[in-house]
């Protein structure tokens, strides 16, 4: 059988081509027009879909809101977590207190200073052993550091209002009995005699100073002028107290006699009153 050779004539498909001028060419093709309408979802079953949606939405089940502790519950853990800033905000207020209780007291309610007192000093003990109790679980040196920080804080409240005379000043109405003022007396009639008086000293010993004074001068007659406390801005401690006498010296190596001053402090103790030092004679 013959073999094909590459210069042999391949048989193709013949393309038919109209004829010119043929009514084919003139055949209009089809476009699509650009303004046809298209078509849209209906707003309205949009709207309803939406609505479904949402009311599925809400119809789904929620979890339950975490319930509220009580408020004496939640007061009582945030002290449990911050029982040092009681504790602070109970020493900055004593010094209002110690006024406070002293607005009463010369106000005709002295038989509350005393309950209040101890009622304002018992929270401040409990308050401080809370806080104490958790530091101790938690370090010891952060226990020691909060302790004595307290202490000293409120030992420099406290020392103005309570330490610091404001001068003399009639005693309350709840201070009873003589006050001192037979102490203060024999003081004076010891002098008077020429004795030291030690008995009626705090102590059992009378002040150096005054004995050089006395020694000085002659004591020919006194008379109690008047009998008081001493003020301060705490209420007034009726425990501590100053007689004023008025005295008649003759000083030695003079002949006249010379009126003066003497006030004598008194104080009360274990032991009833002593006298804890005398100023004067002043002119």
């Amino acid at each position: 059988m013959p073999r094909s050779s590459d210069d042999d004539a391949r048989w193709e498909l013949p393309v038919w081509e109209p004829p010119a001028g043929s009514p084919l060419d003139e055949v209009p093709r089809w476009e699509p027009d650009r303004e046809a309408p298209r078509w849209q979802p209906r707003r309205e079953s949009a709207t309803r879909t939406r609505a479904r949606g949402r009311t599925e939405t809400v119809a789904a089940p929620r979890a339950p809101a975490p319930s509220k502790a009580p408020l004496p519950s939640r007061a009582l853990a945030w002290w449990g977590a911050h029982p040092w800033l009681i504790v602070w905000a109970l020493v900055i207020l004593t010094p209002a207190a110690a006024v406070l209780l002293r607005v009463l007291d010369e106000s005709g309610f002295e038989m509350f200073v005393r309950p209040l007192g101890w009622a304002l000093g018992v929270l401040l003990v409990v308050t401080l052993a809370i806080a104490m109790t958790g530091s101790a679980r938690r370090s010891v040196a952060r226990l020691a550091l909060g302790t004595v920080s307290v202490l000293i804080g409120l030992g420099a409240l406290l020392w103005p209002v309570t330490q610091v005379t404001l001068g003399r000043t009639a005693c309350p109405a709840r201070a009873t009995g003589d006050l001192g003022a037979a102490v203060a007396g024999g003081a004076l009639d010891a002098w008077r005699r020429g004795v030291s008086g030690d008995a009626s000293w705090r102590g059992g010993q009378p002040d150096g100073a005054w004995q050089e004074r006395a020694r000085g001068a002659g004591l020919l007659d006194y008379e109690l002028v008047d009998t008081g406390c001493w003020e301060r801005a705490a209420p007034i401690d009726a425990s501590r107290t100053w007689h004023e006498f008025r005295v008649t010296v003759r000083s030695n190596g003079e002949d006249a006699p010379l009126s003066k001053s003497v006030v004598v402090h008194t104080a009360t103790g274990d032991d009833g009153w002593k006298i804890s030092a005398i100023e004067g004679p002043l002119p």
